[in-house]
């Protein structure tokens, strides 16, 4: 491993919609921060393709849970950045407008850097840059929670517009693309109920302690 690379540690956390892989990447982050290790949240969600182009109504509909959805390229240009020292630029999605804000946030490099997203481990050009690999998974029911509580609180939707989306895509983009990502990942976590996975938590936090001692 090269001087840049051992500066930096990736992790690559993929999941379903609900599975727990955001509260999992964020939770990590903070414990590693208690301990010194400067961390940071690299979200995929920020990556969606901007869709200025199309009407409003037309943004609606999209297919959000589909790989094309994702600005791939660039993520995978701005983690490398990331890695090399580099601050970023990054993006800024409005979901209620389903579309990219016109203002950036800098974003400046860390030592952990965690690559969150359903998509995390389907890219080439994103997991072969991670370290270490995570897939979450959680029951249906769980997940279908999670997402309808997080797409009211957080993105102003309805619920019928939720449940169309999730009997329309989510579900059917889960088992198409992201659950055969689960083979990609180095360790795999269930998480059901409301408690983030303590030892798996704890034995990241480790390997980041001995890594970069």
């Amino acid at each position: 491993m090269d001087n840049t690379k051992k500066s930096r540690f990736i992790i690559g956390i993929a999941g379903g919609s609900g599975s727990g892989k955001t509260t999992l990447a964020a939770k990590l982050v903070h414990q590693c921060e208690k301990i010194g290790i400067t961390g940071q949240l690299f979200s995929l969600d920020n990556y969606y393709q901007p869709l200025d182009h199309l009407t409003f109504e037309e943004r609606k509909t999209y297919n959000f849970d589909h790989p094309d959805a994702i600005d791939a390229s660039l993520a995978a240009k701005q983690l490398n950045e990331l890695i090399a020292g580099k601050t970023i630029q990054q993006p800024v999605y409005d979901f209620k407008q389903h579309t990219r804000e016109k203002e950036c946030l800098p974003c400046k490099p860390t030592q952990l850097i965690v690559v969150e997203g359903l998509y995390a481990l389907h890219f080439p050009k994103l997991a072969n840059q991670c370290d270490f690999k995570i897939f979450v998974s959680t029951g249906m029911v769980t997940a279908v929670l999670r997402r309808v509580q997080r797409d009211i609180s957080e993105r102003g939707r309805d619920i019928e517009g939720i449940k169309h989306q999730i009997l329309a895509t989510v579900l059917p983009m889960y088992e198409t693309y992201v659950k055969p990502t689960q083979k990609n990942a180095h360790f795999s976590i269930n998480w059901e109920g409301e408690e983030i996975p303590g030892k798996a938590t704890e034995g990241l936090v480790r390997m980041m302690r001995d890594h970069f001692r």
